[in-house]
C-alpha cells in the first residue's frame, strides 16, 4: 500500500507518461498517419515544466520518505531547511514514543 506522498509523486508521472507515449506513437508507430504528437519548438519548455512539477512535488512533501530535503545543496538552490526537518522528525519521534 502506497502512502499519500508516493501517491502524489506518482500522480505527476501520468502527464509525463501520456506525453512520452504520444511521442512514441508519432515517431515509432504511425508517423505517416498523423497520430500522436511530434516534437515541436515548444516541447523543451513542456519537458522543463514537467521536471519543475516533479521537483516541486518532491520538495513540497519533504521531509517524508521519497521527498527531496532542502539542505543547502546546489539542487535545492542553496535553501537550507535542516533545522525545520530536525524539529519535524523530533516531534514525530516524540509522538510515536507517546503511543507505545
Amino acid at each position: 500500500m502506497l502512502n499519500s506522498i508516493w501517491h502524489a509523486i506518482l500522480d505527476n508521472f501520468r502527464p509525463i507518461t501520456v506525453w512520452l507515449v504520444d511521442l512514441m506513437i508519432y515517431y515509432v508507430i504511425s508517423e505517416s498517419n498523423g497520430y500522436g504528437e511530434p516534437w515541436t519548438q515548444y516541447s523543451t519548455v513542456q519537458l522543463l515544466g514537467m521536471f519543475v512539477l516533479l521537483y516541486g512535488t518532491a520538495v513540497y512533501n519533504a521531509p517524508n520518505a521519497g521527498s527531496i530535503k532542502l539542505r543547502g545543496e546546489w539542487f535545492s538552490f542553496c535553501v537550507d531547511l535542516s533545522n525545520e526537518y530536525e524539529e519535524i522528525e523530533l516531534t514525530e519521534e516524540e509522538a510515536e514514543g507517546g503511543r507505545g
